[in-house]
């Protein structure tokens, strides 16, 4: 409980434009204390604050909200002091503007009460004692307060206004120069001072109640409340001191100070009734940069920017003239002409007649904020990278054209780029490296592109490209042959030569969909294709690719079903020694059996795993079932049975493949001596240098590596000797009809060579016939794999097969 609210002295209260409050912590924020001058607005203060309904009711219901709001806000950053402007509606109806000023109190962190003002700037009372100059009508105006002001300084009053001088029986020149604790009993003496230096060091000291001694000698209690301010270029605390005793004079009149306004962020101009300028404070120079010499005198239409029409003005003063104010968004021109926008309240000060003496105007600089607005629009539709626009403003410009072409009958196009590989660059260069890339791509993509174009980044290395309008379909085939050709040439990052492809999705409208959605869609499903079909490359949109796609996705569903049903299961396809018909081991092959659908061969299920970056968690299922199958057998004594899985291309790139297979060989206890790892040709040739360092990591561990496929990639007769390869695998092609073949002859022939010059085992797959084995084994292959001896079987017959360690002939096996 507060210190005003919790004592039974306060039988007086306040009168006068500003209604002091305070307020509860809860979920609404209401009063539980409003001084009378409340009654002001035709309600009685004490039913007010008993009440939250009736004050709720009276703020004007679009205002409501960012009351709460705003207090929640300040709460929540842990903040002492807020100001909230808003309307009321009176009880006789009219509307009021507010200016609220709150100071929340915590323990610890803990709010406890909101104590503060609020105050009509709708209308305020005449002064009652107008003066002759305006020194003396500004100090009556904001000067003169309800409570004593003080301020302090080396712990001495510099300032003390007539009333805290009358609290205390005292002039003012009498405590001009007194230390701090002279008006309190001795008892408080030591707490004035430890609250004045906790202001001085910035800390928040709640409003506090202390025992004061009249000049006569007996005690009075008073409140203080006070403030950090810069007085005379040096750090000081100014104040109010509340008689708490019920001094009339303090509870018939409430007013800002002259100091608080001296140190407000808001400009404040006070005019007389003709428009002159009599007053402005020293914000009003800090934002408009005219000093108060310069404007005393004159108009405030020295302002003006030029940006708003006479009837604009003609609204406001009418406003003024039949409200007593306006309150509003307006454009203004600073003394260095520059235009800004400000937040302007004009207020009319009338006497007891109804007659205007002055206008009031106060003002806030919006210049910052208009600029974080248009900062926060502008990223809302553009890429914080490189600046294009994003899917939010591609969306909105198709739709925009979607709208012309069906009025015009035109066309237009869609593109979807996505980088090539992009992953790998990431991988070897680093991210920075990889925003430098599409930094220079789309600077590249401006230079292709007609100006009017829109070109959107829409996510990582996914860009669109809106060309609106093309004349038919072989004109955006132009504009894809276009945009690869300029690829042609080289990227420069971090110092090194980049060469960089991309695939191509083409949509057009009318045709290829109803809304923007549909169009990026189906733009998107072309340019997996041509990823599919060896990238580089564009591709039109068709209704095929959908039916397709649809396809795909459930495969993709099916595939995420099986791995967690355990559908997928592995066989083994022997790989026999050719001179003397032993196994010596096998290549894991994985096989899908659907609860449904039956057996899905590899070749459908692959493809759709590669495409929806399924192929990772196959693989790890791979390698997890295998080693634990591998270490089963050694287990059996199958000791010599070498056990060969598969790694995808895309499973091979992943940055942590050395980690998982540590990680799986630590989980299944597996013997890495009796793993193989193989990767095609062509997987090892997408970047050599990182299929060296990666199988030497590998090999680290204990696993051999064999390389598949061999023979159908390129350059790989001059780079195999820098590969860590332990076994070659010759292609089924090069094997199938070699016995009619003369050039399959010497092929095979100079594979085989190679191999046993640099200490490399071969293993020629897809052997089907005889005359395939006689010729391999006459040239000196190691062994062959295929259906000569043995398709792929499970794991239960190919341990039978171990068993019988060898075969003799076809299907035969030597016991």
């Amino acid at each position: 409980m507060s210190s005003i609210e919790g004592n039974s002295l306060v039988k007086n209260h306040f009168h006068g434009p500003a209604v002091y409050f305070i307020r509860r912590i809860n979920h609404n924020f209401g009063f539980s204390y409003l001084s009378d001058n409340f009654n002001q607005f035709g309600y009685e203060a004490k039913i007010a604050s008993d009440d939250h309904a009736i004050y709720s009711k009276m703020v004007h219901p679009d205002d409501y909200p960012i009351i709460n709001t705003r207090i929640r806000e300040t709460i929540a950053s842990k903040e002492s002091q807020y100001r909230i402007e808003y309307r009321i509606i009176a009880k006789k109806g009219e509307i009021r503007h507010i200016s609220e000023y709150g100071n929340v109190h915590y323990v610890g962190d803990d709010p406890v009460n909101i104590e503060g003002y609020f105050l009509d700037c709708t209308y305020v009372k005449n002064l009652e004692n107008k003066a002759t100059e305006w020194e003396h009508g500004f100090q009556e105006l904001v000067g003169t307060s309800l409570a004593g002001i003080y301020i302090i300084q080396n712990e001495t009053y510099v300032y003390v206004n007539d009333r805290l001088a009358s609290i205390f029986g005292y002039e003012s020149k009498e405590l001009i120069g007194e230390p701090a604790d002279k008006i309190a009993v001795p008892k408080e003496r030591k707490r004035v001072f430890e609250n004045l230096r906790r202001r001085l060091e910035g800390e928040k000291v709640a409003p506090y109640t202390i025992k004061g001694l009249h000049k006569q000698g007996y005690q009075i209690e008073v409140q203080v409340m006070a403030s950090l301010i810069s007085y005379q270029g040096s750090q000081a605390v100014i104040g109010t001191v509340i008689d708490l005793q019920g001094s009339k004079e303090v509870f018939q009149r409430l007013k800002m100070s002259e100091a608080i306004l001296e140190n407000t962020i808001e400009g404040v101009v006070v005019t007389d009734a003709g428009g002159r300028i009599e007053w402005v404070n020293p914000a009003f120079t800090d934002i408009t940069g005219y000093s108060a010499d310069e404007v005393i005198g004159k108009n405030p239409r020295i302002l003006k920017s030029d940006r708003h029409t006479k009837n604009f003005y003609e609204n406001m003063w009418k406003s003024i003239q039949l409200e007593g104010f306006w309150s509003g968004e307006i454009w203004n021109r600073r003394k260095n002409g520059e235009v800004y926008p400000e937040l302007l309240t004009i207020t009319a000060i009338r006497n007891k007649e109804e007659q205007t003496e002055y206008y009031v105007s106060i003002f806030n600089d919006l210049t910052e904020r208009v600029k974080t607005e248009e900062k926060l629009e502008y990223q809302k539709y553009h890429d914080a990278l490189t600046g294009l626009p994003n899917r939010f403003l591609l969306i909105d410009r198709m739709a925009v054209a979607m709208a012309r072409a069906k009025s015009q009958k035109s066309i237009f196009a869609v593109f979807i780029l996505n980088i090539d590989r992009f992953r790998r660059i990431n991988d070897t260069l680093g991210h920075l490296a990889g925003d430098q890339l599409i930094e220079a791509f789309s600077n590249r993509l401006r230079k292709v592109m007609r100006e009017g174009d829109t070109i959107s980044r829409l996510v990582g290395d996914e860009f669109a490209i809106l060309v609106n309008p093309v004349t038919n379909v072989n004109a955006a085939v132009v504009v894809a042959e276009k945009i690869l050709k300029s690829l042609e040439k080289p990227f420069y990052v971090e110092n090194q030569e980049v060469y960089m492809t991309v695939s191509i999705g083409i949509g057009l409208f009318p045709g290829d969909g109803d809304n923007p959605d549909q169009m990026i869609m189906h733009a998107e499903m072309a340019m997996f294709q041509a990823k599919k079909f060896g990238k580089n490359r564009y591709r039109l949109y068709s209704e095929d690719m959908h039916k397709e796609t649809l396809v795909r996705l459930e495969m993709e569903n099916d595939i995420r079903k099986g791995l967690e049903q355990y559908e997928f299961e592995m066989y083994y396809q022997p790989q026999v020694q050719l001179a003397t018909g032993e196994i010596k081991g096998a290549e894991s092959l994985m096989r899908w059996k659907h609860v449904v659908k039956g057996q899905i061969p590899p070749g459908t299920f692959i493809p759709a795993a590669e495409e929806s970056g399924l192929m990772v968690p196959l693989g790890i299922y791979t390698m997890k079932r295998v080693f634990a199958q591998s270490e089963k057998w050694k287990q059996k004594g199958f000791q010599e049975a070498l056990i060969s899985f598969n790694l995808s291309p895309i499973q091979f790139q992943q940055s942590d493949l050395y980690d998982q297979i540590k990680w799986i060989l630590s989980e299944t206890e597996a013997d890495p001596a009796m793993l193989e790892l193989e990767i095609t040709e062509n997987t090892a040739m997408v970047d050599i240098e990182y299929a060296i360092n990666s199988l030497k990591r590998i090999k680290k561990l204990g696993i051999r590596v064999a390389m598949d496929d061999f023979g159908t990639g390129y350059s790989s007769l001059a780079l195999l000797s820098r590969l860590p390869v332990d076994k070659l695998k010759i292609d089924r092609s090069f094997v199938s009809g070699i016995e009619k073949n003369a050039d399959k002859q010497t092929i095979v022939a100079a594979m085989v060579g190679m191999c046993q010059q640099l200490g490399i085992e071969v293993v020629a797959e897809g052997v089907e016939e005889e005359v395939e084995k006689n010729f391999l084994l006459k040239v000196g292959c190691d062994m062959i794999q295929g259906y000569y001896y043995s398709p792929a079987v499970p794991a239960d017959r190919f341990e039978n097969m171990m068993k019988n360690r060898m075969f003799v002939d076809k299907n035969r096996f030597f016991f």
